[in-house]
């Protein structure tokens, strides 16, 4: 065997170890819709559903190109009133994509690509960053008692995600600022502890109280703005 032959040799070898490790997820690939956050730095949410291939909750860091950046801050900052961004990504198997691929073509809309939203950036290549956050759904885990939330972000730009948990649940993402707080730059998320109990209805703010649950140190807001929320895919 010439070189040139052991060389394409070793290439297949390497190809079929490299698929064999990323192969064995049962998921088939599909379009998992993400909602859009930050302006500073980009986040994305999967949109999740409680059946497979959907069944995830995944927060995100993205990077993509300066130019697609620059004209994503110009959309927001035209249209101030509209909360909700979404991408519509190629097809992939999702904890694959996250776990190892890490690089997906996606469309940019403004609104909910699946309900009127317009495409304004057509095929832009993303980059996952950081995973913030990922879990797959367990019909057999316990509900938590008091309704929790994810809090990530940066400096600038902070949000929390509402944790789901089993079916019946929902989707809630919060645009917040943080009083006299910054999120540890060393983890990526914390979770936050509401002392409400009911978890089918949205945390209320002028209600009750917020504590990060690691330190049971209480949490307050000075903004919030809700972003997204959804009851029908989650139950």
């Amino acid at each position: 065997m010439n070189y040139r032959g052991i060389y394409i040799f070793l290439l297949l070898i390497s190809f079929k170890t490299a698929y064999s490790q990323h192969s064995h997820y049962p998921d088939k690939p599909n379009t998992h819709g993400m909602l859009l956050m930050g302006t500073e730095t980009i986040y994305a949410e999967h949109l999740p559903m409680f059946r497979t291939p959907h069944d995830y909750q995944v927060i995100l860091e993205l990077e993509f190109s300066k130019e697609a950046v620059k004209k994503y801050r110009k959309d927001r900052a035209a249209y101030p009133a509209e909360l909700v961004y979404t991408i519509e990504p190629e097809t992939f198997v999702l904890p694959e994509m996250v776990n190892h691929t890490k690089v997906f073509k996606a469309n940019v809309y403004r609104g909910h690509f699946e309900r009127g939203g317009t495409k304004f950036i057509d095929t832009v290549t993303f980059k996952i960053k950081k995973v913030i956050y990922y879990k797959q759904f367990d019909k057999n885990q316990q509900r938590p008692e008091n309704l929790q939330y994810i809090l990530f972000g940066n400096k600038k730009e902070q949000f929390l995600s509402h944790l789901i948990s089993k079916k019946p649940d929902f989707n809630e993402v919060l645009a917040v600022q943080l009083d006299g707080k910054a999120i540890p730059q060393n983890e990526p998320y914390q979770l936050i502890v509401m002392e409400e109990k009911e978890n089918r209805k949205p945390f209320s703010w002028m209600k009750s109280d917020a504590r990060i649950l690691a330190t049971d140190q209480p949490l307050f807001f000075r903004k919030y703005k809700q972003l997204y929320l959804e009851f029908g895919d989650l139950d």
